[in-house]
Formats: C-alpha cells, structure tokens, sequence
C-alpha cells in the first residue's frame, strides 16, 4: 500500500514539474512577442520627440531678433542658476546626513533647512527676473498671449493626469 502512494505521489509531482516547466516556456514566449510590440512603441515615442525638436517658445509670431534675445536671457538663467542648484543639492545633501545621524542636531538640521529655502528663493527670483525680460522685448499681442497661457492658465496638467 504504501509503495503503491509513493508511486502515485511521484506520478503527480512528475506531472506537476511538467506542467510549470510548459507554462514557464510559454510565459517566455509571450514575453519574447510582446518585446518587439514594445520596442517599436519606444521608437515611435522617440521619432516624435525628434520630429518636434526640443522644447521652444510657444510664443506666436516671434521676430528672429526676439529669438535670439530670450535664448541669451535663458543662457544667462541657466549660467547663473547652475551654482545656486548645486548647493541645493549639497544642502539637501548636508540635510540628510543630519537628520540620519545617532544623535539628532536640531539647531544646526534647522540652519541647513534656512539655507536651503534661501537658496531656492534666490533660484525663484532668478526665473522670475528672467521672466520679465523676455516680456520686456514682446509684443502687446504677444504678452497678451503669454500672459493668458503661462503657469496656472490651464498649460499645466495635474500629477498623473496626462
């Protein structure tokens, strides 16, 4: 009796190897079908991308001398926000090593947070700065138009709504 349960206990695990080892192959090949599915959508998502170029001024009718203008004004955004961004980084860095020590510092965890914010209110000024130069060099129509599509006018899509 007992060798007659070890031989249908065998008999079922045997054929329950069997079923996982097809069922892993064809899990495998659904994966290896659905690859190239996904590749061509990853190609055509970047075709897009090269079709529309980078990210430039939606601002209409804009003269080739204003072109120019507000890429040297961003230049000069960019150039000078670089430092500002990199102690953020290090602050906010500086940050976490305070606030994962042993023993917990919290006059000096509170002055890296002051830091922090100044240096972000610096950036904030630069941007805002750099705004109001290039609405210096447009047009009534034009700054009609930015004025009336710029953040919080509807350009903006919400976190996980696009």
């Amino acid at each position: 009796m007992k060798t007659q349960k070890s031989k249908w206990l065998g008999l079922l695990a045997a054929a329950l190897l069997l079923t996982s080892i097809n069922v892993n192959a064809q899990n495998r090949n659904n994966r290896e079908r659905q690859r190239p599915a996904m590749q061509e959508i990853a190609h055509a998502s970047d075709r897009q991308m090269e079709e529309r170029g980078p990210k430039k001024p939606m601002i209409p009718n804009l003269s080739e001398e204003q072109k120019e203008q507000i890429k040297e004004f961003r230049l000069a955004a960019e150039k000078s926000a670089l430092p500002l961004k990199n102690q953020v980084g290090e602050k906010e860095a500086r940050l976490k090593t305070l606030t994962t020590a042993e023993v917990y510092d919290a006059k000096s965890t509170d002055k890296v947070i002051e830091e922090i914010g100044k240096l972000r209110t610096d950036l904030l000024k630069l941007k805002v700065a750099t705004e109001q130069k290039v609405k210096g060099i447009l047009t009534d129509e034009q700054l009609a138009f930015v004025n009336s599509h710029g953040p919080g006018k509807g350009d903006h899509h919400p976190k996980g709504k696009r």
